[in-house]
């Protein structure tokens, strides 16, 4: 069975124009390229046209958070009881310890200046740590440079302390839509295994999702 006879997800998708149809093209485009399912950022899902999304395919609601380090562990706690998946820019290495100290978030996403401290913390809190190869396609030159330098350092640090990755493009666009094979070839630029590439586009998202049920406590615990 090849990696990609799987499910797979995209958990950062935005929409620019919530026009009627938005929801549904980039439903179509994401079920055409093997996507399972996408989670919509900052958006309010149910207020969505649902009405010609393919039924075997899901939309979840995701929130990204963006606030002052001394506000982000408010804000995450705000919103870790619901079922929203909820995600923090690495931007810098303030906002990156005051999001790993705080349990409930679920990505912390293209951290920059990420350390052996801060990983371990995520790994204390269960924190999956997010690539954004959409960055990849749109950075240039130098820019371009130090953003995989920035990627390869966290996956040294993902790998070294057994984080869970997840990859993402960040579409603002269904036209941004990558197949989950165009995906895995741009995580290898940053030095991502394809087993790696195919696990953080279909086991993760579903671990994600696993934490979100009525049923689960925390790590390695559920009601029965």
């Amino acid at each position: 069975m090849s990696l990609f006879d799987t499910r797979f997800y995209d958990f950062d998708v935005h929409l620019v124009s919530e026009s009627p149809d938005s929801i549904t093209r980039f439903a179509l485009q994401a079920k055409r390229y093997g996507y399972s399912g996408i989670a919509i950022a900052n958006s309010k899902i149910d207020e969505l046209d649902m009405g010609n999304i393919p039924e075997d395919f899901s939309i979840y609601g995701a929130v990204e958070i963006s606030s002052k380090p001394s506000r982000l562990r408010d804000e995450i706690k705000k919103y870790r009881g619901s079922k929203d998946i909820l995600i923090v820019k690495g931007e810098n290495e303030e906002i990156n310890r005051a999001a790993v100290e705080t349990a409930g978030l679920d990505i912390l996403l293209q951290p920059v200046r990420f350390n052996h401290i801060i990983a371990r913390m995520a790994g204390d809190n269960s924190i999956v740590i997010g690539f954004n190869t959409g960055s990849i396609i749109h950075m240039r030159g130098e820019a371009r440079i130090r953003e995989l330098r920035i990627m390869r350092t966290n996956l040294k640090y993902a790998r070294k302390y057994d984080l869970k990755m997840i990859l993402t493009g960040s579409p603002y666009s269904h036209y941004d839509l990558r197949s989950p094979r165009e995906m895995a070839a741009l995580a290898s630029l940053f030095g991502m295994t394809e087993k790696e590439a195919a696990e953080a586009m279909s086991a993760v998202p579903l671990w994600i999702l696993g934490r979100k049920s009525p049923e689960y406590i925390q790590e390695g615990i559920e009601i029965v």
